[in-house]
């Protein structure tokens, strides 16, 4: 058997900032939550990884992910097969690009780059699963 872990505003895009785009699932899914929602709320604006990463937020997203590590490594040890699904270029979610470049400060039009890597909470996750000796697959939609 085959679960799908994804990021929360792939089956939930109202979470989104912009446009959502809903992906589209057949079979077991887990629906991680949405860090950036649930700690900065919908009111929010576009952020990028260096403005997450601090140590406040990084604490609060392992907290969020315990119980679901808890789940994936339960189901791990049962020989499930376990897939973890983010967005790319999210500053929390994305598992293979993430962005970067707002350097805080006045709220203004500034530019951002998508670069290679995972974003805050796709980091915490693949931390907190390895300290349990869980490798998994991480891979972004769209």
């Amino acid at each position: 058997m085959k679960i799908l872990v994804v990021a929360h505003c792939l089956l939930n895009p109202a979470v989104r900032i912009g446009k959502g785009t809903e992906f589209k699932v057949s079979g077991p899914v887990i629906q991680l939550p949405c860090p950036e929602t649930i700690y900065l709320g919908l009111s929010r604006w576009e952020v990028t990884k260096n403005q997450l990463d601090f140590p406040r937020y990084r604490e609060f997203c392992r907290r969020l992910f315990k119980p679901y590590a808890d789940m994936i490594q339960q189901l791990v040890e049962k020989g499930t097969d376990i897939e973890i699904i983010g967005v790319a270029k999210s500053p929390s979610c994305g598992a293979k690009r993430t962005s970067t470049g707002y350097p805080g400060g006045k709220v203004m039009a500034y530019k951002h780059e998508h670069v290679s890597g995972k974003g805050i909470f796709f980091e915490e996750i693949e931390a907190e699963l390895g300290r349990r000796g869980i490798k998994l697959t991480f891979r972004d939609f769209k």
